[in-house]
């Protein structure tokens, strides 16, 4: 008798809270049909100054401060992974005041010096666009080919990114002849070619070829130096990984920003003695 006393009570206690939630449903779709007739569809639809979404990718990108030569940093080198070398079985001797030690059997670049001989290229790249001179970008291994397209088109330079055809600068006539046009004033003429005033080499290692022409040409050649390529053998090394996609684009933008800045620099110096003539034209114009 206990038993069922206590059954009943426990249903009488279930039924009351089930009468309840029923009693609030009934009462919600009424306020919910009041509310729905209540809104305008026009209010639904956004209007079109409301600002689109970007992706998380191009969003992170905007905020974070671009890489220049101007604030250049260690951290900024070790993100990019410019800092991790080779094996030490791959060692080159002429590397060791670049190198900060061993760890796990891999050498260990000093980023102090790779900001230093970066810093270095960047005032080279910038002189060099200052007075006219054109830049030669030269990347060809995989992953490396956009990131030395865009370099060169974004200072007005000029790039190899498939392969280095021997003969492009000791044979240049018949290279690059063929692919230049013809001179307007006398078509039978062989069309000119021109030398790169600056080589910015991003994998040394496979063109001993190109630096071997560089050097019969007296044409400078900055190059990222690993730990296992003699950095002796070209005019301004940067040691760094050269392994490392991300780390070779921000070397490659970098100096392709400091090249950008001399030709601001350059255009703005050519306005100016433009500007000057002009003036002294029209006071020499208005004493006669």
């Amino acid at each position: 008798m206990a038993i069922d006393r206590i059954l009943t009570l426990v249903c009488v206690d279930c039924i009351r809270p089930l009468s309840t939630v029923n009693a609030l449903r009934q009462s919600v779709p009424t306020t919910e049909s009041n509310t729905t007739e209540q809104v305008a569809p026009e209010s639904l639809v956004p209007p079109t100054t409301t600002p689109l979404k970007k992706p998380i990718r191009q969003s992170v990108a905007s905020a974070v401060e671009p890489v220049t030569p101007y604030n250049l940093s260690i951290a900024r080198l070790m993100a990019a992974g410019l800092h991790l070398g080779h094996s030490t079985s791959l060692w080159e001797p002429a590397t060791l005041p670049f190198i900060f030690g061993t760890r796990e059997g891999i050498s260990i670049i000093n980023l102090e010096h790779t900001l230093v001989y970066l810093r270095r290229a960047c005032n080279v790249a910038r002189e060099v666009a200052l007075r006219g001179g054109s830049i030669l970008f030269v990347g060809t291994r995989p992953g490396f080919q956009d990131l030395t397209i865009e370099a060169a088109r974004y200072c007005d330079g000029f790039h190899v990114s498939s392969k280095w055809i021997p003969g492009t600068l000791t044979n240049r006539h018949q290279v690059l002849g063929r692919h230049a046009a013809p001179d307007p004033e006398d078509p039978g003429r062989p069309p000119k070619t021109y030398k790169p005033d600056l080589i910015v080499l991003l994998n040394p290692l496979e063109h001993k070829i190109a630096i071997s022409e560089a050097q019969l040409n007296n044409i400078p050649i900055i190059a990222i130096t690993d730990t296992d390529y003699d950095p002796r053998l070209v005019a301004y090394p940067i040691p760094a990984n050269d392994d490392s996609v991300r780390g070779v684009e921000l070397i490659a933008k970098v100096i392709s920003t400091a090249a950008r800045d001399g030709l601001h620099r350059r255009k703005q110096l050519l306005d100016q003695r433009e500007k000057e003539k002009k003036l002294l034209r029209k006071q020499h114009s208005s004493k006669y």
